[in-house]
C-alpha cells in the first residue's frame, strides 16, 4: 500500500454563496483516496483560522490548504506570506479570482491533487502598510461601493454600480494626485485600481494583463467621466475592453502613492482600510503556493 502524504486543511464552511460547501468528511474521504492523509480542522471564525495558521507557520509546516473562497485566501495570506509554508487553495468560493489567476481547478477532487502533487512557486502580493492583498486595492467608486453595502458588496458589484442610482447618479470625480514610482501624476478620476491580479470582486476584468509573477501592480485609472459616461465604462469594463477608452490609463509600477484632495476611502481586496493618503506597494515573490502550472 503507498505512503500517505500527511497535510492539513483548513476548510472555511461559510465560503460560496452559490453552492454547498463539502463537509470535513467529504474532504478527507476525497483526500485518502488520492493518497493524502489529511487532517481537516473546521474554523469557527477568521481569528480562529489566522490563529492555526501562525502555528502551523511557527512550527515549520511545509504546506497547508485553505478551502473556502477569496475572502478566506485573502486573511489566509496575511499568516503565510514571507514564511517556508507554501499555501495551497481549494476554491470553494462565489468567484474564486485569486484561485483562477494560479489556474487552480475549480472541483474539489482535481483541486486536492494540486494539494497532493502541485509545484511549489513564489508568486507576488500587494501592500498596504502591514496588510496584504491578493486582487486589487485602490480609491474612487469600489471603495465607495464597498462603504455603502458592506463587504460582501464585492460579490455583487456590478449590481452595486449599475442598478444603484445612489452611486452613479450621484458621483462625481476626484481630484488626486499619484505618485507612480517616483513620477508625479495629477487626475481627476473616480476609479483608481491598483491590481495584483487581472480580476477581482465579482469577477471584474480590472486589470487583464495583470500577472502575479511579473514583480509589478498593473494600475487603471478612470479619468474624469461624466455621469452618462459610466454605464457604457461599466459595459466595456464587463467585456474587458475597457482599457481601449480614451479616459481610461494604464501603467505598471512598484509603487503607487495616492494622494486627494478631499480624503477618500481605501479598500484591499473587499475591505476598507482607511483613507487617503496611501502608499501601495508590489511584494515580489511574497508567499509560496502550490499550483499546476503558472
Amino acid at each position: 500500500m503507498p505512503t500517505l502524504s500527511s497535510c492539513t486543511i483548513l476548510l472555511n464552511q461559510k465560503a460560496g454563496a452559490l453552492h454547498n460547501t463539502p463537509s470535513s468528511d467529504q474532504i478527507r474521504e476525497l483526500a485518502h483516496e488520492i493518497g493524502l492523509d489529511a487532517e481537516v480542522l473546521t474554523t469557527r471564525s477568521a481569528k480562529h483560522m489566522r490563529s492555526i495558521l501562525r502555528r502551523l507557520v511557527a512550527d515549520g509546516c511545509k504546506k497547508v490548504a485553505v478551502v473556502g473562497g477569496d475572502g478566506t485566501v485573502a486573511l489566509a495570506v496575511q499568516d503565510v506570506a514571507h514564511s517556508n509554508t507554501a499555501l495551497a487553495i481549494i476554491p470553494q468560493g462565489t468567484f474564486n479570482n485569486f484561485a483562477t489567476a494560479l489556474h487552480i481547478p475549480m472541483d474539489l477532487p482535481s483541486a486536492l491533487r494540486v494539494l497532493k502533487d502541485g509545484v511549489v512557486r513564489e508568486i507576488d502580493l500587494g501592500k498596504i502598510r502591514d496588510r496584504y492583498f491578493t486582487e486589487a486595492a485602490g480609491v474612487g467608486l469600489f471603495a465607495d461601493a464597498l462603504s455603502i453595502y458592506g463587504d460582501n458588496s464585492v460579490k455583487n458589484l456590478f449590481r452595486v454600480l449599475v442598478s444603484v442610482g445612489r452611486i452613479v447618479s450621484s458621483y462625481r470625480p476626484h481630484g488626486i494626485r499619484l505618485v507612480v514610482d517616483g513620477k508625479p501624476l495629477v487626475e481627476r478620476a473616480v476609479l483608481c485600481a491598483v491590481a495584483n491580479t487581472y480580476r477581482t470582486g465579482s469577477a471584474v476584468p480590472i486589470a487583464p494583463e495583470a500577472k502575479v509573477t511579473d514583480g509589478q501592480l498593473d494600475v487603471v485609472i478612470v479619468g474624469d467621466l461624466k455621469r452618462s459616461e459610466l454605464l457604457p465604462y461599466f459595459r466595456a469594463l464587463r467585456n474587458k475592453r475597457h482599457l481601449n477608452l480614451p479616459k481610461v490609463t494604464t501603467l505598471r509600477a512598484r509603487e503607487v502613492c495616492i494622494e486627494a484632495r478631499h480624503r477618500m476611502l481605501v479598500h484591499a481586496d473587499d475591505r476598507i482600510i482607511g483613507k487617503t493618503p496611501v502608499t501601495i506597494t508590489a511584494e515580489p515573490k511574497a508567499i509560496k503556493v502550490l499550483v499546476e502550472r503558472l
